[in-house]
């Protein structure tokens, strides 16, 4: 999936939310070559039930379900919707920590680069 920056730079939390996209984007295709790492990431949202807000609740019933149904559509879903869940999301934490950190050097650089 291709993510266009320039959609995203404009907005107040777009850079944030350009970021999350391109973290859910990888971690996805990740669980799509192991699929343990799915139920990873549903280990990860039980735990979650004991050690966060109540407020976040419908989110993270929205992942149990996108993650037990494998709707990753939806996980990658390019909306308001889309940025809320993924901010109440286990997907990020599949990812190896070299990946997680050239994703956020590449979206410094991007809004380095909007800066000139």
């Amino acid at each position: 999936m291709e993510i266009d920056f320039n959609l995203y730079a404009g907005k107040p939390h777009g850079p944030q939310d350009y970021q999350s996209l391109a973290m859910h984007v990888e971690a996805v295709r990740l669980v799509l070559l192991d699929d343990c790492l799915a139920e990873k990431a549903l280990a990860t949202l039980l735990r979650w039930e004991t050690q966060t807000s109540y407020r976040s609740k419908p989110l993270r019933d929205a992942w149990v379900e996108i993650i037990t149904n494998r709707n990753w559509k939806q996980a990658l879903e390019e909306s308001e919707w889309g940025n809320q869940i993924r901010q109440a999301s286990p997907m990020a934490t599949l990812l190896p920590n070299e990946t997680r950190f050239a994703i956020i050097r590449h979206v410094q650089q991007l809004k380095e680069s909007l800066k000139r």
